[in-house]
């Protein structure tokens, strides 16, 4: 049996949550959200996240500098804390090196985690290193979040609205330009994108009913909060964020951006749901309302022209 057979990445995701015992009351959640919710305090809980990039399947160095990659790889796990309403704090980093790497390559990851570091007040306390044939970079990330500000995966309600942060598409876009050898604005948002974390904070003090970012495009993302909070949703296709410059690259590769935004990835965006009494407060932020919850027995679907279509899956590795 392969991997494919049980439903590629997410499949995989469930039978590994299925295996896990938890021993300890400690743990208020495990696996399926954006990170794992410990106990901690009175008035918090600790968040505990980890994320890997690896050499041709999350970078390539044709593409990206070394430092660039670390970057990366801090602000993928920062976007995971965000989308708990946390912030990070302490982390801890393994590398995997091929035997003959250029030292200067170890230099400039290096030099990118601790850029990342200094910008969020990150302490960087240890971590691994071992040979492998090609470069992984796998951050563990422990942050905290005060109790009533906690946002999950599994919050939203029936008749709540689905709002969407920034632009979408633009990072799927960017990858495409590069392994077509086009010049465009959104490659910079590829190589080099940024977290929402001030925004998250905001979100989660104005009250939400659940989050997540932007990690596997739009659909996955809708699909995860679906799926979690045992909802359907209705996803207005003509809603969804897509700058410009997405537009316009889009354009160059005589690709249809919609597909960028709902099936491309690493946008790290935030999609969150609220209820309609919050939308007031929730516009004066550069966030934007592309659908609504609806009853599971509905669905998760798209409209688009007219047509209300299922909605399906974003980027999946194994598929």
């Amino acid at each position: 049996m392969k991997i494919k057979s049980i439903g590629g990445e997410f499949g995989l995701i469930c039978r590994i949550k299925n295996k896990v015992k938890l021993y300890s009351k400690d743990v208020i959640a495990g696996v399926g959200d954006d990170a794992a919710i410990l106990k901690h305090g009175k008035n918090h809980y600790l968040l505990f996240k980890t994320g890997m990039l690896v050499e041709n399947v999350h970078f390539s160095l044709k593409y990206s500098t070394s430092k660039q990659i670390g970057m990366k790889a801090i602000e993928k796990n920062v976007s995971d804390i965000a989308a708990m309403g946390g912030l990070p704090k302490y982390t801890v980093v393994s590398l995997g090196l091929p035997k003959n790497i250029e030292i200067d390559v170890i230099d400039g990851v290096i030099d990118g985690i601790n850029k990342k570091c200094r910008q969020y007040r990150i302490d960087s306390v240890g971590g691994d290193i071992s040979s492998s044939k090609e470069i992984m970079i796998s951050v563990a990330m422990l942050g905290f979040v005060e109790k009533k500000y906690l946002a999950l995966r599994s919050g939203a309600k029936a008749d709540d609205l689905i709002f969407c942060s920034g632009d979408t598409g633009s990072s799927g876009v960017g990858l495409e330009l590069l392994k077509q050898n086009v010049k465009g604005k959104s490659i910079k948002k590829h190589l080099e994108p940024q977290s929402r974390l001030d925004l998250a904070r905001k979100l989660v003090k104005i009250g939400i009913n659940s989050m997540i970012d932007v990690s596997d495009g739009v659909a996955s993302e809708i699909r995860h909060i679906c799926n979690e909070s045992k909802v359907g949703a209705v996803i207005y296709a003509d809603k969804i964020p897509i700058s410009q410059n997405t537009i316009q690259d889009a354009k160059k590769l005589s690709k249809n951006p919609l597909d960028f935004a709902l099936y491309g990835g690493e946008d790290f965006e935030l999609i969150f749901t609220a209820n309609k009494n919050k939308l007031k407060q929730l516009k004066k932020h550069d966030v934007k309302v592309i659908g609504e919850i609806v009853d599971k027995k509905d669905g998760v679907k798209l409209v688009n022209d007219g047509r209300k279509l299922k909605l399906k899956s974003g980027f999946e590795h194994f598929n």
